[in-house]
């Protein structure tokens, strides 16, 4: 069962209005959100979509925003796009419950499904680190693990009392410990992030061998399907499924992420 929307403005819009002024604020987006929130309890799916859009073609985007669009999408059955704008909560905030549970009761209702081999325990533990943080939450853990490393070091330079020496020493190696382990997730998740990703939005879709109508028919594809985006040349895009298979598709029956 898909949970409900968000009725509370998201803080991170509060945040980008706080820059076009306040009166802005509660007369534009404030009411905007609150007048999608109003549209989805009467059942009015559509026009809570309109209200949302609005917010979203004003460039500000949050986790809650994404998460409501979604579920209009869902409702009005047009899964391909509740399943991108899941996706694109999920993107923002990974760990929140709501989203992740609507996340998985769409993906129910795609005709698709990509059978993976079992994956090594040591494979799901390193998976489960590096997604247990975000980019943001990885680079302050790194800033303040330099910062403490500093510290200590000229705390550890100062010092002649050997109990204390011995005890900032640690701190030391812990530090440096934390600077490469928050370093090199972050880039991890940096990478991650940088390969593009997209929903399937067409009910069904042919995969090419080429960027060409006239080549091969490789499967296909049913909507809500999330691939990778490997290779762009003019109109065509070259995807990728969890389970290796490759293709290109027409750019325009997919939604990036």
């Amino acid at each position: 069962m898909i949970k409900s929307i968000r009725k509370k403005v998201p803080f991170i819009i509060f945040i980008g209005l706080f820059f076009f002024g306040g009166v802005f604020a509660q007369t534009g987006v404030k009411r905007f959100f609150h007048q999608g929130n109003e549209a989805y309890a009467s059942g009015d799916y559509q026009k809570a979509l309109e209200w949302y859009h609005q917010i979203e073609a004003m460039g500000l985007e949050s986790s809650e925003l994404y998460y409501n669009i979604g579920n209009c999408y869902f409702k009005l059955n047009e899964l391909g796009k509740a399943i991108l704008y899941y996706e694109k909560a999920l993107k923002l905030d990974p760990h929140d419950p709501d989203i992740k549970h609507n996340r998985e009761f769409a993906s129910t209702r795609v005709v698709d499904r990509i059978e993976l081999p079992p994956r090594f325990v040591l494979f799901k533990w390193w998976d489960s680190l590096v997604s247990l943080f975000t980019i943001n939450q990885l680079a302050k853990i790194s800033a303040f693990s330099y910062l403490a490393f500093v510290v200590f070091l000229v705390v550890y330079l100062f010092l002649r009392h050997s109990w204390w020496r011995k005890l900032l020493f640690i701190m030391l190696v812990v530090s440096i410990v934390c600077i490469v382990l928050s370093s090199f997730l972050l880039y991890v998740n940096v990478k991650r992030a940088e390969q593009e990703e997209a929903v399937v939005l067409s009910s069904v879709v042919t995969v090419y061998s080429a960027p060409d109508e006239n080549s091969t028919n490789m499967f296909v594809l049913h909507e809500g399907v999330k691939v990778e985006l490997d290779e762009h040349r003019s109109g065509w895009v070259k995807i990728t499924l969890p389970d290796g298979k490759s293709g290109w598709l027409k750019e325009d029956v997919l939604g990036v992420i």
